[in-house]
C-alpha cells in the first residue's frame, strides 16, 4: 500500500502568498490553514521574549472590517472551529468547519492575519492573560521537563528558548514591538494557505485573490537565527519539581530533515520505543520493571539539527540503573538482527501517515507541512518511500553514531530525590450501517466506510466508574491498562510483537458509564486482528507482574494528578456532589484502595462486566461485512450470556463549599452541578450551554477573560451519568483576584440561568454544535466510539447521524428551560488555592 500521491494544486499570487487547494467532496467540511513562516527562532532582538506567540494572541482582536467580537461571532455562525499554535519556527491559524462557511473562514483569516486591529488597550489585558499561561505552564511538569531537555540540548540554537518566552523578557515586550514585528513578518510571501475538503477549486481561488491580493509583499533580510556548534561532550541537566516519578530524557542531536540518516533515526526510534512490543518497553519495563513508562522519538526540522531521544519516567531510586541499561539496549542494537522489527516500524509508521488522510483538517497540515519543510506537496510519499528503501545497515550505521560525546542527559525528579552520581481514493458511496446481535446477547454495530485502508473496532461494557466501590476504585482503570497485558495463549509481548508488526494499535480505557477498549489498524489484517481482539476481551491473563507493573504507573498518575489543580478542583467537587460514591469516586483510585487490587478482583470484575449482554462492538471503516460478521461472531461468542449489569442509583449534594491548597502559583475554581443522563431529552440543550459557555465569543469568555482579564482558562465541561451526571464551570486565575473572579462567574452563571442563550447568539452557537458534529463524524475511530456508546444506551446505531436534526429543533426557550432546571441549585463550589 503506497501513500497516494497527492491530486492537491500548488501555486502563488502575485504577492507571494502561495496557495495549496485539495479538493475533496468526500464529506461536507473543509479545513483553511494559514501558515505563516515566523515563530520563535525568528525574533531577532526580542528572542526569548514569546512575541511570536503574544501577536498569535493580539491577531484574535479585530481585524478588517471585524471587531474582535465578531471576528469570533462569524466564526460561529458559520459554524467554524477556530484556533491558532505558535512553535519555533510557524504560526499557524485553522479554522475547520462546513464547507458553507469557507468563504466566511477566507474573509475572516485575511482580516486577522494582515490587517489585525491590534487595539492597544487590549496590549496590557492580553499581556496579563499570557502571563497566567506563562504561570500555568511552570505548573505542569510536561512542559518544565520539555524545557529543561531543550536548553541542556542547545546552547546557541534558539530553540533553547521556550516559544511563549521568559517572563522578564515577555514583560519588556513594548506596543511598538508588537506592531513593529508584525508589519516585518506577516507578510504574504512568508505565508502558506492551505484549503482542504468539498469546495470548487476556480471558485476559492477567486475568492483568495479577491481578498489577499490587495497585500503587499515583505520587504528586508531574514533575521539571523544562530545555530549550535559542534558538541564536543556530553551536556547534563537537572530540576527538581513537585512530582512522585523522575522524568529522564537522553537525547542526541542529528542531521536535519532531508539527511539520508534521518530515516534510519526514525526506524530507530520505532525499534526502540514504539509500542509495547518495542525492546524498551518490553525489556526494560515488562521484563526487569526498571522504568514505569519508556518511549523512543526522533524530530527532524528542515535546515537545522533534530534530536533522537529516549524519554522515561523512573522511580528515583532505579533511575541511575535505568540510564544505564537504555545506553546498553543503544550500544548492542547495532550488532543485533533487526530486519523482523524494522518490517514492523514501516507497518506502524505507514499506518500512522494514513490515518490523517481520514479529515480534512489532516490533510491540509500533511499538505502545509510539506511545504512548510520541503517546498514539495508530495514530500510525506517520498520520505516514507526513503523509509521503505532504508536497510537494517543503515540503522545500525546510524545508531552507532550516537556517542557519549553527543549525548545529552535531562533529569527531572522529585524535590526529595538525590542528584544522579555521574493512505486510498475515497468512495462516495458508504453502505448503510446495521446492527446484529449474537447468540449470546452481544451487539454488533457495523459501520463500513471504504474510502481509506483503515478499520477500528470500538468495544463498550457496561461498566466504568460507577461500578466501583470506595474500596474498588481505581478498579477499572488498572482493568483497563492490565487487559492488553498479555492473554491465556500469548504473553503481553508476543501479543503487542503480533499487532505492532501489522502497525496495528489495541488500547483499553474507562469512562463514567463504561469501559472501552479500541483497535485500530489497516484493513487487510482484519482476519488477524478481529480474533486477537476476541481473545484480549475473552481471555484476559491478568498475571501478576503485569498488574504490579501497571499499579505502580497508576500510583505515580495520581500522585502526579494531586498536585494538579484543576484535576483536585473536579475531584473534590465530584466526591461532594456524589456523595463520595460513584461519579465521586476517582477514577485513578486512592494509594488505599489501589494497594488492595489483585488478580482476583480483576478477574472478577471482569467475569461480572464482560458478558455478552453488557457489550457492544462497533466496527467502523474499510471492512467486507459478511467476514467482519463472521470472525466477531466465532470469536466474541466465547464469552458467556450472562445478564445486564444495572449500575446503582446516583444521589447528590449541592450548597457546598470547599477550599483545598498546593503550593502552585494560580488559583483553580470549579462549580458543579447535578447534570442530566446520557437519554435525557435536555442533554442537546445542554450541550448548547455548554458551548455557549466554552466558546471564544461565548459570555464567559468575553467577559471575565477578554474584558476583565481575570483569567486565561475559563469555560464549561460536563459528563451525562445513567441517572444523574454533572455540570460544571470551571476557571484559572491570579490568586488576589479569585473573589472577583469567582463574582464575575457567579453573576455570569445567574444570566445564564434566567436567560439561557440570547436569540442573536443562539444560530451562532447552533451552528458550531452542529459543526463539531460533522468534524467529529470523519474518522473511523470517531465513528466507531460515537456507535458503541450510543447503541450500549440503547439508542440506534445511526443516532450520531441523527443528533443534527434533533439540534436543529431546539429553539431559545428549549435552552432557557434547560439551563433555569440545570443551574436553580447551588452548585459544589471548590476553590484551589497556593499554599502560602
Amino acid at each position: 500500500m503506497d501513500y497516494p500521491a497527492t491530486a492537491a494544486t500548488l501555486d502563488s499570487l502575485p504577492n507571494g502568498l502561495t496557495l495549496i487547494l485539495d479538493p475533496d467532496p468526500a464529506a461536507p467540511v473543509v479545513s483553511s490553514q494559514l501558515w505563516v513562516e515566523t515563530g520563535s527562532l525568528h525574533e531577532g532582538s526580542l528572542l526569548g521574549s514569546g512575541i511570536s506567540h503574544f501577536l498569535e494572541h493580539m491577531v484574535f482582536k479585530g481585524g478588517g472590517r471585524f471587531g474582535a467580537d465578531e471576528l469570533a461571532t462569524t466564526v460561529q455562525g458559520a459554524g467554524g472551529h477556530w484556533n491558532a499554535y505558535t512553535t519555533f519556527d510557524r504560526t499557524v491559524y485553522y479554522i475547520d468547519g462546513p464547507a458553507s462557511g469557507l468563504e466566511t473562514f477566507l474573509e475572516v483569516q485575511a482580516a486577522m492575519i494582515f490587517a489585525p486591529l491590534i487595539p492597544e488597550e487590549e496590549f496590557e489585558k492580553e499581556k496579563d492573560v499570557i502571563r497566567r499561561e506563562i504561570d500555568m505552564g511552570l505548573d505542569d511538569p510536561d512542559d518544565v521537563a520539555s524545557r529543561l531537555m531543550f536548553s541542556t540540548a542547545f546552547t546557541a540554537d534558539p530553540r533553547r528558548h521556550p516559544v511563549i518566552g521568559h517572563r522578564g523578557l515577555f514583560d519588556a515586550i513594548t506596543y511598538a514591538d508588537l506592531t513593529g514585528y508584525h508589519r516585518r513578518r506577516y507578510t504574504p510571501d512568508r505565508c502558506c494557505l492551505c484549503i482542504s475538503g468539498d469546495f470548487d477549486a476556480a471558485e476559492v481561488r477567486e475568492k483568495i485573490e479577491a481578498l489577499f491580493g490587495g497585500f503587499v509583499r515583505g520587504s528586508g533580510a531574514e533575521p539571523v537565527v544562530p545555530e549550535d556548534g559542534v558538541q564536543l561532550g556530553p551536556r547534563r541537566g537537572r530540576a527538581t519539581f513537585a512530582v512522585p516519578a523522575s522524568r529522564v530524557t537522553l537525547a542526541w542531536k542529528i542531521p536535519p530533515l532531508g539527511h539520508p540518516d534521518v530515516p534510519a533515526y526514525e526506524l530507530a526510534a520505532a525499534v526502540l520505543g514504539r509500542g509495547r512490543s518495542a525492546r524498551l518497553y518490553r525489556r526494560l519495563r515488562e521484563e526487569r520493571e526498571l522504568a514505569l513508562e519508556i518511549s523512543a522519538w526522533s524530530w527532524s526540522q528542515a535546515g537545522r539539527d533534530g534530536i533522537f531521544a529516549v524519554s522515561a519516567e523512573a522511580e528515583p531510586e532505579k533511575r541511575d540503573e535505568l540510564i544505564a541499561a537504555i545506553l546498553a539496549e543503544l550500544e548492542e542494537l547495532p550488532s543485533s538482527a533487526i530486519d523482523d522489527e524494522l518490517a514492523k516500524a514501516r507497518r506502524q509508521i505507514a499506518a500512522s501517515q494514513f490515518k490523517t488522510l481520514t479529515s480534512a483538517s489532516g490533510r491540509a497540515s500533511d499538505l502545509a507541512s510539506n511545504w512548510h519543510e520541503a517546498r514539495d506537496l508530495d514530500f510525506t510519499r517520498r520520505y516514507l518511500a526513503a523509509l521503505n528503501a532504508t536497510t537494517a545497515a543503515d540503522v545500525r550505521r546510524a545508531v552507532g553514531k550516537l556517542t557519549e560525546d553527543q549525548l545529552t542527559i535531562s533529569i527531572l525528579d522529585p524535590e526529595e530525590a538525590p542528584a544522579p552520581a555521574a493512505l486510498k481514493p475515497a468512495s462516495r458511496h458508504r453502505p448503510e450501517p446495521e446492527c446484529i446481535t449474537l447468540p449470546n446477547g452481544a451487539t454488533l454495530a457495523l459501520l463500513p466506510d471504504p474510502r481509506v485502508p483503515i478499520l477500528t473496532a470500538q468495544v463498550a461494557v457496561r461498566a466504568g466508574l460507577v461500578s466501583e466501590t470506595e474500596a474498588t476504585s481505581g478498579l477499572n482503570t488498572l482493568l483497563a491498562s492490565t487487559l492488553p497485558q498479555g492473554t491465556i495463549r500469548h504473553s503481553a509481548a508476543e501479543l503487542a510483537g503480533r499487532l505492532e508488526s501489522l502497525g496495528a494499535t489495541l488500547g483499553a480505557a474507562t469512562g463514567n458509564n463504561a469501559l472501552l477498549v479500541q483497535l485500530s489498524g489497516l484493513s487487510p489484517d482484519v482476519p488477524v486482528l478481529l480474533p486477537l481482539l476476541a481473545e484480549v476481551l475473552a481471555e484476559p491473563a491478568f498475571h501478576g507482574d503485569s498488574i504490579e507493573r501497571e499499579k505502580a504507573s497508576q500510583l505515580a498518575s495520581l500522585r502526579e494528578s494531586l498536585e494538579d489543580p484543576l484535576s483536585t478542583a473536579f475531584r473534590l467537587a465530584r466526591h461532594h456532589l456524589f456523595k463520595g460514591q460513584g461519579y465521586g469516586l476517582p477514577a485513578l483510585g486512592t494509594e488505599e484502595s489501589l494497594a488492595n487490587l489483585n488478580r482476583l478482583a480483576l478477574s472478577a470484575h471482569h467475569s461480572r462486566h464482560f458478558q455478552g449482554r453488557n457489550l457492544v462492538i462497533a466496527l467502523a471503516g474499510d471492512f467486507d461485512i459478511s467476514e467482519a460478521k463472521d470472525l466477531l461472531a466465532e470469536g466474541i461468542g466465547r464469552l458467556p450470556e450472562g445478564s445486564p449489569w444495572l449500575p446503582p442509583a446516583a444521589t447528590t449534594a449541592s450548597d457546598f463549599e470547599i477550599e483545598a491548597y498546593l503550593p502552585k502559583k494560580q488559583a483553580v475554581l470549579a462549580l458543579a452541578y447535578p447534570g442530566c443522563s446520557a437519554l435525557a431529552p435536555e442533554r442537546f440543550a445542554l450541550r448548547m450551554i455548554q458551548e455557549w459557555c466554552s466558546d471564544m465569543a461565548g459570555p464567559l469568555f468575553t467577559r471575565i477573560r477578554e474584558d476583565l482579564g481575570l483569567a486565561y482558562q475559563v469555560g464549561a465541561t460536563q459528563f451525562h451519568g445513567h441517572d444523574t451526571g454533572l455540570f460544571g464551570f470551571y476557571m484559572a486565575t491570579d490568586p488576589s483576584q479569585v473573589e472577583l473572579a469567582q463574582a464575575e462567574l457567579s453573576s455570569e452563571i445567574a444570566k445564564i440561568a434566567n436567560n439561557g442563550i440570547p436569540e442573536e447568539a443562539f444560530e451562532r452557537v447552533r451552528a458550531t454544535v452542529l459543526s463539531s458534529l460533522a468534524l467529529g463524524m470523519q474518522a473511523p475511530a470517531s465513528i466507531a466510539r460515537l456507535a458503541a456508546i450510543d447503541v450500549l444506551f440503547g439508542l440506534p446505531v445511526t443516532h450520531h447521524r441523527e443528533a443534527a436534526g434533533i439540534f436543529q429543533k431546539l429553539s431559545p426557550g428549549d435552552v432557557k428551560s434547560a439551563a433555569g432546571a440545570l443551574l436553580e441549585k447551588a452548585p459544589v463550589t471548590v476553590r484551589v488555592l497556593p499554599r502560602e
